[in-house]
């Protein structure tokens, strides 16, 4: 709309007077004729910007949601959460004997085991006295896997209720980091703070069931429980994995040459630290690597 064909709109329009035009009753409003012929521009001008504005706004935010969900992704691909908590730089402390305090955590495997590594780190002040490292016991055997200090201070561990003692001590008063593997062909191994240990046949030609519960702390002489005290673990663990390979020299290497809950390169597995599933018992607790443990 031109500025004269607004006055004349504008005037007839105050006059209260109808108007067409080329026969066709005019949308203009007064209040738009009157922006005409005060600014030269018409308010639909000014709607058709903001419809405008109000697209890019929205356009944005659909990028930034686009952007999220991508992160979101990748971030589950890394391991870092894959349904589980990540426990980097967290410790679980069990400060005094008993019986019903543990860590429970179900792994994820559906087929029987015929292979596996456990690494884990801890820290005790006890030296002669039995205590429970690792338990994960099924319906059919009750130390399916268990890694253990004998009341020699001496590691044993076990598959599917076979048992090989070691001549290798657990040293109190420290930060441990440990490691054992098998295999079904009945190799096993043991390492402790880097160094690598045979420890003979076990178990040769057996499979791990499914439907493992595995306890941290305590040991299970039934499925799940039958704990007792005498068997408790006191101290600290952290950095609890277990993988589905046996003899994983790459990754107890990995592990080994780590500070206590640093990343590793490799993280997947039936137990993931950086992505765990637990619940806790009794008189135990998470807390940061750095805080004390006391009773």
């Amino acid at each position: 709309m031109n500025k004269q064909r607004a006055e004349d709109t504008y005037r007839k329009l105050s006059a209260g007077e109808e108007f067409t035009d080329n026969s066709e009753t005019s949308l203009d409003t007064k209040d738009n004729i009157y922006m005409v012929l005060n600014t030269g521009k018409s308010q639909h001008t000014g709607r058709e910007w903001s419809i405008l504005r109000a697209l890019v706004v929205v356009f944005g935010l659909l990028c930034v949601l686009l952007l999220t969900g991508i992160i979101v992704l990748l971030t589950k691909r890394t391991g870092d959460t894959n349904g589980g908590q990540n426990m980097k730089d967290q410790k679980f402390c069990f400060p005094k004997h008993t019986d019903t305090s543990y860590v429970k955590i179900t792994p994820d495997y559906k087929d029987p085991l015929t292979h596996v590594t456990l690494c884990m780190r801890y820290f005790t002040k006890l030296s002669l006295k039995e205590q429970s490292l690792f338990s994960l016991s099924t319906s059919v055997y009750e130390n399916a896997v268990l890694l253990f200090i004998e009341k020699t201070g001496k590691y044993s561990f076990s598959i599917n209720n076979y048992i090989t003692r070691t001549h290798i001590a657990s040293p109190p008063n420290r930060w441990n980091s440990v490691c054992a593997s098998w295999s079904s062909c009945g190799e096993t191994y043991l390492w402790l703070n880097e160094e690598m240990f045979s420890i003979g046949r076990l178990a040769r030609g057996q499979r791990i069931p499914t439907k493992p519960i595995v306890m941290l702390g305590q040991e299970q002489d039934s499925h799940g429980g039958h704990l007792v005290i005498t068997q408790c673990f006191v101290g600290e663990v952290s950095d609890v994995y277990l993988w589905g390979y046996g003899r994983a020299t790459s990754l107890v290497t990995q592990f080994m040459q780590m500070q206590p809950s640093k990343d590793l390169q490799i993280i997947e597995g039936l137990i993931s630290w950086r992505a765990l599933n637990y619940t806790l018992s009794g008189d135990v607790s998470a807390m940061p690597i750095t805080s004390m443990c006391n009773d």
